[in-house]
């Protein structure tokens, strides 16, 4: 070993003074710089591990957002058609009762021009009546009015007055 050491001129005290001096650098490096670095670095990962999480439940949340979108217009549609169809039933229903409403008042309408009709028939009857018996009853005076001036047919003219 002293051929080595003379060899390279290897001085072993120096070479030890440069071993603590190396583990004093090597230890203030590791505490200063190395271990601060190591934490730094540690955190910037959970940093990025945590976005990268996030980005990718940003995904998903979109997706199902997507989804969600969907089917609220999915819904919206089917309510759209609902309402449509409801109205068009209601619209029928407002027109059949306008149909009915309308058929009742013509009627009560005809009913109404019948029963005037047969009032007016009626009254028509009657005038012709009277007329009539007036016509009769100076008709049948007229011819009997020579058998009448001899006093034998007041009972008959009375009669038939009568009816």
């Amino acid at each position: 070993m002293e051929e080595l050491i003379s060899t390279f001129h290897i001085d072993l005290k120096l070479m030890i003074a440069q071993l603590v001096n190396f583990g004093l650098v090597f230890l203030a490096l590791y505490f200063i710089a190395a271990k601060p670095l190591s934490k730094l670095l540690k955190d910037r990962k959970e940093e990025i591990t945590s976005g990268l999480d996030n980005a990718e439940k940003a995904k998903k949340n979109l997706a199902e957002a997507d989804l969600r979108k969907e089917e609220i217009v999915k819904e919206a549609k089917n309510n759209a058609k609902e309402i449509v169809a409801k109205s068009q039933m209601d619209g029928k229903e407002i027109i059949k009762e306008a149909k009915d409403k309308a058929t009742l008042e013509k009627d009560g309408i005809i009913k109404e021009a019948k029963m005037d009709a047969e009032k007016e028939k009626k009254l028509t009857e009657e005038a012709v009546r009277k007329e009539t018996a007036e016509l009769v009853s100076s008709g049948v005076k007229k011819m009997i009015e020579g058998y009448v001036a001899e006093g034998k047919g007041d009972h008959i003219i009375n009669a038939m007055l009568a009816k």
